[in-house]
């Protein structure tokens, strides 16, 4: 028999989405699975949900998270694993049914490979979540080397929707715990460091279903941003190039603009810095993206730059300069 899957799903009030992801589970081309739901004390229904379905499949099995957050999520979840492998799949993500087939045939014929994802397809149930959306499948939008805008198979230095040995964590450890964002960069960066490598597999497919509005995309980001410093401290590295960037933009406009405004010589170049932004922006928008969308989806890239960006300057000033933990304020998980 194939070796069993433990897939880990952490969960809070997700009465809406839980439901469409277990079922694809479920409907999984890979048998053998358990499937570990850890709710975080869900009070809108999500629990009810799920008695539903542990009685319709003795596969499905529930547990509690007290803590609430998803680094916690994670390491519950793979206390209560049987699997060979554990799949971790957020509660909004729905899988194709060759999805975990793909990524165990990675780890079992790749022994250099310790972690493998797939494909986002990102979705939206709302007009401002379909341009983050767009957003977030540009490399203007999160970068060149990130996963979400690969095409072909490669290596990579972190994934959505990660496999691994179950093996791996009595090796590596597990997850920090202190990290509401970026729990998987740092868990995947101390796989790097002893050599170990992360597999991107295209043709695997999985939907994950964006924030629905601004507001929600920047503070995603935002923590995206404060919590990669608290990595990088933590491992006395910067653990990708790419992550400076929208500090540096901020850092840029913060002392350009002022200046721009006292010496007139430099206004041109703040003009001409503003013009590439836009233009870059517009260009990198999409395939088959009318103008006025472009222009929106300009908008959300510059909402989670910002996001990133100021997040990431918070995290210099928390982490770095006041040497503090991180701030209760900032832990929340977003919905």
């Amino acid at each position: 028999m194939k070796g069993m899957i433990s897939v880990v799903i952490p969960c809070r009030n997700e009465r809406k989405h839980i439901e469409r992801t277990v079922r694809a589970i479920l409907a999984s081309d890979y048998e053998n699975i358990e499937i570990i739901v850890v709710d975080g004390m869900s009070e809108d229904g999500t629990r009810d949900i799920m008695q539903s379905l542990m009685m319709q499949d003795p596969r499905v099995k529930m547990v509690d998270n007290p803590k609430k957050l998803t680094p916690y999520a994670f390491n519950i979840g793979i206390v209560h694993s049987r699997g060979e492998y554990v799949q971790i799949v957020g509660s909004r993500n729905v899988m194709a049914p060759n999805y975990l087939s793909l990524l165990v045939n990675v780890l079992n014929t790749r022994p250099d490979v310790a972690c493998v994802g797939g494909d986002y397809q990102h979705v939206s149930d709302s007009s401002a979540g379909e341009v983050i959306a767009l957003a977030m499948e540009s490399k203007f939008g999160v970068g060149a080397g990130n996963y979400r805008t690969m095409r072909i198979d490669c290596y990579v230095d972190t994934v959505g929707v990660p496999m691994y040995r179950s093996s791996i964590f009595r090796e590596v450890g597990t997850f920090d715990e202190r990290l509401t964002r970026n729990q998987d960069d740092e868990f995947n960066f101390r796989l790097q460091q002893k050599g170990l490598k992360i597999f991107y597999v295209h043709n695997a497919k999985v939907t994950y279903l964006v924030r629905g509005s601004f507001k929600k995309a920047y503070w995603q980001f935002f923590q995206y941003g404060y919590f990669k410093v608290f990595v990088n401290q933590l491992h006395g590295a910067v653990t990708t190039a790419r992550q400076t960037v929208p500090a540096a933009f901020i850092a840029f406009w913060i002392v350009m603009l002022p200046w721009a405004g006292l010496l007139p010589a430099l206004r041109p170049i703040a003009g001409f810095a503003a013009l590439l932004y836009v233009l870059t922006g517009i260009a990198m928008a999409g395939r088959k993206v009318g103008l006025i969308k472009r222009f929106q989806v300009l908008f959300a890239c510059f909402v989670l730059h910002l996001g990133y960006g100021l997040g990431y300057w918070t995290g210099i000033y928390d982490f770095i300069l006041k040497k503090r933990e991180p701030r209760m304020k900032f832990q929340g998980q977003t919905t």
